[in-house]
């Protein structure tokens, strides 16, 4: 099971697709076609040992989730969403 982020200009969506070899291409075709009013522009698969930034949506290294990725920390001078 592949896990992908989706993006629109004012949203972030994390998805799993079973699909064997659906790739970032496919995923968001996908949502393109069936929430046309999000207008999602981008997909890009999240590795396994990675996970979503719960402030900006980029994709943060480790797997804890309320780890910020590098920007944010560097931005708010926290590690921790949690901590903002």
């Amino acid at each position: 099971m592949a896990r992908f982020a989706v993006y629109s200009d004012e949203r972030v969506k994390e998805v799993t697709c079973n699909v064997k070899g659906a790739g970032e291409v496919e995923v968001l075709a996908h949502f393109q076609e069936f929430e046309p009013e999000e207008k999602w522009h981008t997909a890009k698969a999240i590795p396994d040992s990675k996970h979503l930034c719960k402030y900006c949506g980029e994709i943060a290294e480790g797997e804890y989730a309320d780890l910020l990725c590098a920007e944010c920390r560097e931005l708010f001078g926290h590690a921790l969403y949690s901590e903002l």
